[in-house]
């Protein structure tokens, strides 16, 4: 649901969802309807205006990236359509994406479907069109329903009988250049440029003097496997093998995959993307990631798994593999199965302070799965990925 974009900018006088009795809550509900292909120049214009204040955005990137990841998912579903809310005049005033996700629960499969691109035009009603959306999205025939927001979001879901995974909203960091992570942390809170530039020989200086001093701490691993890009055969090999034993894991097929992993290395701004095999001295394949390689940034991973007893391993490896590519930090979203080994490594695990992973389902099986961590889960079936 990523923020509920377009709550955050209302006003002091915004009534809010209880204001307006019921008679307002039904005539915004009646106005929500299946999206189709040529609503896109009206949710692409309500987009830029919510999120005007983003940078970096090549011309007309936001069109073809929203058309892709609402109109042309290989898996796109008319009984689980994304949603559109309309105003009296008949514009479009709100949008929920929703891309459904196959899984299985224990020997049974389950529809999922993950919501994205949730955004209100802000103004007075903005609360009305966003529960009238999540409404009707979790009223939708899926057995599952995940979302990632912020307090905007989560205050909606969990009115509405969703839940909080606080489990899955945790994010591991792992600092490969201390000095220079803890730089990029200030910068993206403020810290002036001029001051930036003046201390950032003193923070150079600090990463190559930290691991003399704190020792084997400080430094990354040599793993003893190999890596290589990761074939689709490959990866589909992975993704049946070690989440096997998941209570709940997604099912993937060869064509949805393409389409996705060409979405995810086409977005700009986190770096390469890359998908990495990982292999023993025999040439068996014990592991595999996804992640973007952010030289002089945190490198974001999508997705790590390993064969049973290789996570230490392969975790050793995508830190090798993102310390010579440049990068200061290596960063991810908490998965249970991988957590003595990164634990071991001496990661740190925080939550952002902005997105939570919300879950909704009314089969109890689903959710204690996913609430004891017995569930593979990571930003390949989450909203991250979606976004732009």
């Amino acid at each position: 649901m990523a923020e509920a974009a377009g709550l955050e900018r209302r006003t002091s006088a915004d009534p809010g969802p209880a204001d307006g009795g019921d008679t307002p809550r039904r005539s915004a509900a009646d106005r929500v309807r299946p999206l189709v292909e040529r609503d896109l120049p009206q949710i692409v214009s309500l987009y830029e205006q919510v999120f005007a204040g983003r940078a970096g955005r090549a011309p007309g990137s936001a069109r073809d990236h929203l058309e892709q990841i609402l109109c042309r998912s290989p898996w796109r579903d008319p009984t689980l359509p994304s949603l559109v809310c309309e105003d009296g005049a008949g514009c479009i005033v709100g949008c929920l994406g929703v891309m459904p996700r196959r899984m299985r629960i224990g020997g049974r499969s389950i529809r999922a479907a993950i919501s994205h691109s949730f955004m209100v035009e802000p103004g007075s009603r903005a609360s009305l069109a966003a529960l009238a959306l999540a409404r009707a999205f979790l009223a939708g025939g899926q057995d599952l329903s995940m979302a990632e927001g912020g307090g905007p979001s989560r205050r909606i879901l969990e009115s509405l009988g969703g839940s909080t995974s606080l489990l899955y909203s945790l994010r591991w960091t792992r600092p490969l250049r201390p000095g220079r992570y803890l730089l990029s942390y200030l910068r993206r809170r403020g810290l002036p440029a001029a001051l930036s530039a003046a201390v950032t020989p003193l923070c150079v200086a600090a990463d190559m003097l930290a691991p003399r001093i704190a020792g084997a701490s400080m430094r990354t691993t040599r793993s003893p496997l190999t890596g290589q890009d990761l074939t689709m055969a490959d990866l589909l090999a992975c993704l049946s093998g070690p989440a096997a034993d998941r209570a709940l894991r997604p099912r993937y097929d060869g064509a949805f995959l393409e389409w996705f992993l060409d979405l995810l290395a086409a977005t700009r701004g986190r770096g390469r993307f890359e998908k990495v095999a990982v292999r023993d001295g025999s040439g068996a394949l014990v592991g595999w990631y996804l992640f973007y390689l952010n030289s002089g940034g945190i490198s974001e991973v999508v997705q790590v798994g390993a064969m049973r007893g290789f996570m230490g391993d392969v975790v050793d490896h995508l830190f090798e593999r993102a310390y010579r590519g440049g990068a200061v930090a290596v960063s991810g979203q908490m998965d249970p199965a991988a957590f003595q080994a990164l634990a071991a490594r001496r990661c740190v695990f925080h939550h952002d302070g902005i997105s939570w992973f919300l879950v909704h389902s009314r089969d109890p099986e689903v959710l204690e799965a996913i609430h004891r961590g017995d569930a593979f889960l990571t930003r390949l079936e989450g909203e991250w990925c979606i976004g732009l």
